[in-house]
């Protein structure tokens, strides 16, 4: 509720208007800013007033992402559970894409992932699923943000057949991965819609290729597409 605060006011606050603003004594708060100032949250100015060292999604951006996880999580429990392999939600923001919500796999051999990370629009599965749908003044923001590195041989960074990748994307409607960003991982993505049809997230499935058979590999992403039309559905899309 502290970082909400700080980051609707825009400015630096001193602990006396965090203390009022929390309802709580000045020690208690104290306590919560010295934890979030260790953890990297909060820096303090000359004045010794806090504020906000990192990144923190607006009110209006965090009741999105709180609707957003409340439609996939069943889906990403369904899939976690019958494929038994790593599921990931990603989310657009400003000028970027990051991962909001992961299942990992039980299985010991896997496909990592963890929330915060910031995704590659041109390589991940997730970031091409999103970025393909963007207009292009924000796909070129996007990708201008990130910038154009080679994680692999199978990297895919020049800027035409990075296009032509995302438009290949919107024509099947979903992304796959194919140990672009990671060697011996594939990631399935497709888009998930919000009410008034934009691509604002997207949903993953990410395995070991030497787990990836044919018949698998075939029939994921339509499996995936299907969650992610149910999961749009539940955030009001009709079309």
């Amino acid at each position: 509720m502290l970082l909400d605060h700080m980051a609707a006011a825009g400015h630096p606050l001193s602990l006396s208007d965090l203390s009022e603003a929390a309802g709580l004594g000045k020690p208690s708060t104290l306590r919560i800013l010295s934890t979030l100032q260790m953890m990297g949250w909060l820096a303090r100015d000359t004045n010794d007033n806090y504020y906000l060292d990192r990144e923190w999604p607006k009110i209006n951006t965090q009741s999105w992402l709180r609707r957003l996880s409340a439609a996939a999580l069943p889906e990403m429990h369904k899939l976690n559970t019958d494929f038994a392999e790593t599921i990931t939600l990603a989310a657009i923001f400003d000028d970027h894409i990051r991962v909001v919500e992961v299942l990992d796999s039980p299985q010991v051999i896997r496909m990592a992932n963890y929330k915060g990370r910031i995704l590659p629009p041109y390589a991940s599965s997730l970031g091409k699923a999103i970025a393909a749908f963007q207009n292009p003044t924000r796909m070129a923001v996007l990708l201008q943000i990130y910038g154009a590195y080679k994680f692999t041989q199978k990297t895919v960074t020049d800027p035409r057949a990075v296009q032509a990748d995302l438009a290949g994307v919107r024509k099947l409607g979903f992304a796959c991965d194919d140990e672009e960003t990671v060697i011996g991982g594939v990631c399935f993505g497709a888009p998930i819609r919000s009410a008034d049809g934009t691509v604002a997230a997207a949903l993953s499935i990410s395995q070991p290729v030497q787990r990836l058979t044919k018949d698998v590999r075939d029939a994921l992403p339509g499996i995936l597409i299907d969650a992610t039309k149910r999961i749009s559905k539940g955030l009001g899309y009709r079309g």
